[in-house]
């Protein structure tokens, strides 16, 4: 029997992280919370580094979901360059292998490095998309407009039109 090491273990579940990624991308989350039943199933038996790869997988459909500005993955979903995401998809890489990093964390910074890598690639390729599916960004943008300020007629209360007619 061969023995994955740590990085080909994890590796293997490479494509269906990308594929939840892809999901949250291009909002599809409820296929992504499929997905992620489907990933979490697999890992078991992987211990802690097997569950800290499904919960940063996990984290991002989360904060997809949530639309949590301060999130990472939002930001880099919004704002962040290709070129930016790949270092960080390297650094992320970098620092599941030194050596005081426990296997917890080195599950979590490897579905990171897998994601930014796939969030790079389609920023690349769709590097409008993000712009164009966030409908409550205009929303807010026209809220904040003083030509689109409405006001509605104020009610009175019953008492007060009570006491007028009688």
């Amino acid at each position: 029997m061969v023995c994955l090491s740590t990085y080909d273990l994890l590796h293997k579940f490479e494509a269906e992280v990308s594929q939840i990624v892809r999901y949250v991308y291009f909002r599809s989350l409820p296929r992504a919370e499929q997905d992620l039943s489907v990933l979490k199933n697999k890992l078991n038996g992987t211990g802690e580094l097997g569950r800290g790869f499904y919960d940063a997988v996990r984290g991002i459909y989360n904060c997809a979901k949530e639309r949590d500005s301060a999130s990472l993955y939002i930001k880099l979903y919004r704002k962040g360059e290709p070129q930016e995401i790949s270092a960080l998809s390297e650094k992320f890489r970098n620092e599941a292998y030194r050596p005081t990093i426990d296997d917890y964390e080195r599950g979590f910074l490897i579905a990171w490095e897998i994601a930014a890598k796939t969030l790079a690639f389609l920023k690349e390729s769709y590097p409008e998309y993000p712009l164009n599916s966030e409908p409550q960004e205009k929303k807010k943008q026209q809220e904040a407009g003083e030509d689109v300020f409405e006001v509605a007629p104020r009610k009175k209360a019953k008492e007060e039109r009570k006491g007028k007619e009688g």
